[in-house]
C-alpha cells in the first residue's frame, strides 16, 4: 500500500514521517525545479529544428525521481528504526542477563547457615514475643552480601506468615504475607514486581525463596530487592547518547524504569506505536521501536520489553557524520538503492548521446545557433539533474555507512559490556562463597555437598574446587580433580596471598589442567578463620560456550559477519566466524573503555570494523584481582572495495576558427576524433562476441541500421579497461562504418589541430594516434581513423555494413 505526498507515491509506513525528513524534502524541491526546466526544454525542442527526442529520457528521469525519493525516505526511516531497535534490544538483553544471575543468587543465599539459624531462633520464640528484632550479626551478614553483590538495595528475611525477622535497611515494622506465602510454597525462586510493605509505595523487583530446615519444611522466606533503578541507569547511560529515551515496560505497557523520569515516569502507560512506529508522548511525536528479550539459558526475564524513542523532529536531521562510501555495498544497502546511481548514470549517458548526436547534426552552420544553444542548455540541465541524483545518493549512502559503523560500534561495546558484567559476577561469586561457614570448615563431605549445590545453580562453571592453606585439593563440585592433589599453579598461590578482606585473585587466560588443557579463567578467593587464610575456593569458568554466547548476542545479523574477543597482543580468546582482516595495532592498543570504528580494505574487499576495549565493572576495576584488557572486535563485509573519487576531465576552451573535434573517454584516457569522421554515438546492448582470430581490436558486432556493425575495442592498446554497459562511437572511413567502444562522451568543441604528428604504435605496426588538438585550457590526442579502421577490416567476412 502507498500514500501520496506532494504528488509522489510513498509506502504507507513511511508517509507519517515525510514532513520530518529534511534531506528528502530538500532534494524533492530541487528535483521539482529541474522538472520545470525539462518541461520548458521539451517545448523549445519542438519549436526548433532540433532532431532530438527527449521524451524517453525525460520520462526516465521522472520515474527515477520518484524511486529515488521513495528510497531516500525508506532508507532514512530504516536507519532511524534500526538504530533504535538495536538500542532497545541491547537494553533488554543486558537486563535479562543481569536478572538471570539473580535467580541463582536467591537459591544459594537461602541456604546460608546464619539465615537458617535466624529462622530457627524465631521459630523457637513464643508467638507473643514476635518483636521483629534482628541480630546485629545477621544484619552484618546482609551488609557483607550487598557489599559484594552491589546489584541489591535491600535484603529481607520473613517468617512463613510474612512477619519481618531481619531487614538490612531501616524501615518501619511491616508484614508481607503476599511475599512470604508464595515463596514458601514454591520449589524454586519467585520473581515479583510490586510494592511491598517494607519498601514503600513504589513497586520493586524482588526475588524470594523459602528458607528450609533440614527436613525440607519452610522456616521463612528470604527476599532480595533488586536495585532496578540503579542497574537500569547504568544501561541507559551508555545507550542514550543523543536525544533518545529508553524505558523498560511491563506486560501491560507500563514503565518500570526509564532514562527520563519526567517524560516517562514509573507507571506511565506507553501509547501503542502501531504500524507506523510513531507515538505521542507529552504532546510531542516520537519515533519508537519496542523489543522483547532473547531468552538466556532458558530464562526469559519477567516478561518485560524495552522501548527506545527519539523525537521525530530530531530523528531525520542530516547526520554530522557521513562516510565516503568506497565499497559496492552488497548485503549492506538495499538492491534498489545500489541500482539507483547506476541507473541515473545510464539515463545521463543516454541524454549525453542525444546532445552529442544533436551537436554533430548541427555542424558549424550559423543558422543552427538557436538549436546549438538549446542543446547546451539541455546538457547543462542534465548535468544538474545528475548532480542532484549523485548528491542525494551519496549523502544517503554516506549516512547509511555511518549508521553501519555506529551499529557495529554499539555491538562491539555490547559484547565487551556483557563480558565485563559476566566476569564481575564471577568475582562476586568467589568472594561470597569464601564466606560460607561450611566451606571455611574444610570438611570434605559437607563441603562437597555445598559445592555441588552451588554448581547446580551457577551453570557457568565446569568445576568448583576447595583447597587448603598448602594448595592441596580438599574436594570439588564435579570431582574432576582428586582430593590431595597439589595445585601448583600461580592462581592458587595468588589466592592464598590475598590480603584485602574483599580481595580475590584470577588467573591469566591460559590453558588449565582443570579445564581439560583448554584456556580459561579461574576465579579464586581465600577462606579465612579468625582473619587467617586457611585455604581457598577456585571457580573454573566454562569459557568456550560462555564467551561464544556473549559474542552471539553481539553478532550483527548480516551475512559473513564475524566477532571476536582478543587479548591486546592479538591472541584470540573466542571468535564466531573467521576474521577476514588482521587486527591493526591501534585497534588492540585501545585504553580501557575506548572504542574505534572505521572501514578497512584488505585483498580488494571492504569491511566495517569496530573495536572496543573492556573497562571492567565496578569493584572489578579496583580490586586486587588480576585483570587484563580484552578487546571485542566486530567485522561486517561491505562488498568489493572501489575508488569513489571522480576523475576531473578539465575544460577545453573553444578556439575561434579551429576544427571541430568530438571528444570521448576510453577508460580514463581522453581522446578525440575530427567530427567529420563520426556518424553518431549508439548504445551497445546486443553485441555478439566473435573469435579472437578476427583481429586484436575486434570485439564482435551489433545491429545497426540495416546491417551489422563491427565493434572495435582499443582499451587494451591504451592500457585501459572499459566498464560494462558500453556505448560506441560510429565512425566511417572510405564509406565503411565501424563502432569504437567508449566509456564516456566529452564535449564537441572547436580546437586548434597541430600539424605536428604524434606516434603511438600498436601491435601490427599501426599508428593509433595521429595529431594533437589543443586550446589555452588543455589538449587532447586525436585518434587516426584509418588506423582504428584497420582493426575492424578483418570482421567484414561476418557481414559488416
Amino acid at each position: 500500500m502507498s500514500s501520496t505526498y506532494k504528488g509522489l507515491e510513498f509506502p504507507d509506513h513511511v508517509a507519517p514521517f515525510l514532513h520530518h525528513m529534511e534531506a528528502m524534502n530538500d532534494h524533492r524541491e530541487a528535483l521539482r525545479a529541474l522538472q520545470s526546466s525539462w518541461d520548458t526544454l521539451a517545448l523549445l525542442g519542438h519549436l526548433s529544428n532540433l532532431r532530438a527526442d527527449m521524451s524517453e529520457t525525460r520520462e526516465s528521469f521522472d520515474s527515477l525521481t520518484g524511486r529515488l525519493l521513495a528510497s531516500l525516505a525508506q532508507e532514512s526511516l530504516s536507519r532511524v528504526l534500526g538504530g533504535l531497535g538495536y538500542k532497545a534490544q541491547v537494553a533488554i538483553d543486558i537486563l535479562v542477563r543481569n536478572l538471570f544471575e539473580r535467580t541463582a543468587d536467591i537459591g544459594f543465599l537461602a541456604t546460608d547457615a546464619s539465615i537458617i539459624e535466624a529462622c530457627h531462633v524465631q521459630a523457637q520464640a513464643a508467638a507473643a514475643t514476635n518483636t521483629h528484632d534482628t541480630t546485629r550479626a545477621l544484619r552484618e551478614r546482609f551488609a557483607a552480601y550487598v557489599q559484594r553483590y552491589s546489584v541489591y538495595q535491600d535484603v529481607v528475611l520473613l517468617t512463613p506468615s510474612g512477619e519481618r525477622i531481619c531487614q538490612l535497611r531501616d524501615a518501619p515494622p511491616a508484614s508481607s504475607a503476599a511475599l512470604a506465602a508464595p515463596a514458601c510454597a514454591a520449589s524454586g525462586y519467585v520473581e515479583r514486581f510490586d510494592a511491598t510493605p517494607f519498601t514503600g509505595t513504589a513497586p520493586v523487583l524482588t526475588y524470594s525463596s523459602a528458607v528450609r530446615a533440614a527436613g525440607g519444611s519452610p522456616m521463612g522466606a528470604l527476599v532480595l530487592v533488586f536495585d532496578l533503578a540503579g542497574e537500569s541507569a547504568v544501561v541507559f547511560d551508555k545507550l542514550c547518547e543523543r536525544e533518545e529515551l529508553i524505558a523498560f515496560l511491563d506486560g501491560a505497557g507500563k514503565v518500570v524504569a526509564s532514562s527520563d523520569s519526567q517524560l516517562l515516569p514509573i507507571g506511565y502507560r506507553m501509547p501503542r506505536a502501531g504500524t507506523s512506529s510513531l507515538v505521542r508522548v507529552g504532546g510531542c511525536s516520537y519515533v519508537a521501536v519496542q523489543r522483547g528479550a532473547a531468552s538466556y539459558q532458558g530464562y526469559a526475564g519477567p516478561g518485560w520489553t524495552a522501548i527506545a524513542l527519539t523525537p521525530a523532529d530530531a530523528a531525520f536531521v542530516r547526520s554530522t557524520r557521513s562516510e565516503d562510501v568506497r565499497f559496492s555495498g552488497e548485503g549492506i544497502f538495499s538492491p534498489e538503492l545500489i541500482a539507483i546511481p547506476e541507473e541515473a548514470s545510464h539515463i545521463q549517458r543516454r541524454l549525453e548521446r542525444i546532445v552529442w548526436n544533436g551537436r554533430l547534426q548541427q555542424g558549424d552552420d550559423e543558422t543552427n545557433r538557436f538549436s546549438r544553444a538549446l542543446l547546451q542548455e539541455i546538457a547543462a540541465t542534465g548535468r544538474r539533474t545528475r548532480a542532484i541524483f549523485e548528491t542525494s545518493t551519496r549523502e544517503l549512502l554516506g549516512t547509511a555507512a555511518a549508521s553501519l559503523l555506529e551499529e557495529s560500534r554499539m555491538l562491539s561495546a555490547l559484547a565487551v559490556d556483557i563480558l565485563d558484567r559476566n566476569l564481575f559476577e564471577r568475582a562476586c561469586d568467589c568472594r561470597w562463597w569464601a564466606q560460607d561457614a561450611t566451606l571455611q570448615s574444610l570438611e570434605p563431605g559437607a563441603s562437597r555437598d555445598v559445592l555441588k549445590y552451588i554448581n547446580g545453580l551457577y551453570t557457568v562453571y565446569t568445576d568448583i574446587v576447595l583447597f587448603d592453606g598448602q594448595g592441596r585439593v580438599v574436594t570439588s563440585s564435579r570431582g574432576h580433580v582428586a582430593p590431595g592433589t597439589l595445585l601448583d599453579d600461580a592462581w592458587a598461590r595468588d589466592c592464598l596471598g590475598v590480603a584485602q578482606p574483599l580481595g580475590y585473585a584470577v588467573s591469566a587466560f591460559a590453558p588449565a589442567s582443570l579445564y581439560d588443557g583448554a584456556a580459561t579463567y579461574i576465579y579464586t578467593a581465600p577462606l579465612r578463620d579468625q582473619g587467617r587464610v586457611v585455604g581457598g575456593v577456585g571457580l573454573v569458568f566454562d569459557a568456550a560456550p560462555q564467551f561464544r554466547a556473549m559474542l552471539e548476542a553481539a553478532l550483527p545479523k548480516r551475512e559473513g559477519a564475524a566477532a571476536a574477543f582478543l587479548r591486546q597482543d592479538g591472541t584470540p580468546i573466542s571468535a564466531i566466524g573467521t576474521l577476514p582482516i588482521e587486527p591493526s595495532p591501534h585497534m588492540l592498543a585501545l585504553a580501557p573503555g575506548q572504542s574505534w570504528s572505521g572501514f578497512v580494505t584488505q585483498a580488494g574487499r571492504c569491511y566495517a570494523v569496530s573495536a572496543t576495549a573492556g573497562s571492567g565493572y565496578r569493584e572489578f576495576k579496583t580490586s586486587d584481582g588480576y585483570r587484563e584488557t580484552v578487546v571485542s572486535l566486530v567485522v561486517v563485509p561491505c562488498g568489493a572495495a572501489r575508488d569513489a573519487a571522480d576523475r576531473d576531465r578539465g575544460a577545453l576552451t573553444p578556439v575561434a576558427g579551429g576544427q571541430e573535434v568530438a571528444t570521448f573517454d576510453i577508460g580514463t584516457q581522453s581522446v578525440g576524433v575530427l567530427s567529420g569522421h563520426i556518424i553518431e554515438c549508439i548504445e551497445v546492448d546486443r553485441s555478439v562476441r566473435v573469435p579472437a582470430k578476427l583481429g586484436t581490436g575486434v570485439l564482435g558486432y551489433t545491429p545497426w541500421r540495416d546491417g551489422m556493425l563491427p565493434l572495435v575495442d582499443i582499451g587494451e592498446q591504451l592500457g585501459e579497461m572499459l566498464p560494462d554497459g558500453q556505448q560506441a562511437v560510429v565512425m566511417q572511413v572510405d564509406d565503411r562504418p565501424f563502432g569504437l567502444l567508449v566509456s564516456e562522451l566529452g564535449p564537441i568543441v572547436e580546437l586548434e589541430v597541430s600539424d605536428m604528428p604524434m606516434r603511438s604504435r600498436v601491435p601490427g605496426g599501426r599508428d593509433l594516434m595521429s595529431l594533437i588538438a589543443k586550446s589555452r585550457s588543455g589538449m587532447v590526442p586525436l585518434l587516426s581513423p584509418d588506423s582504428v579502421a584497420e582493426l575492424a577490416r578483418d570482421s567484414r567476412a561476418i557481414g559488416g555494413a
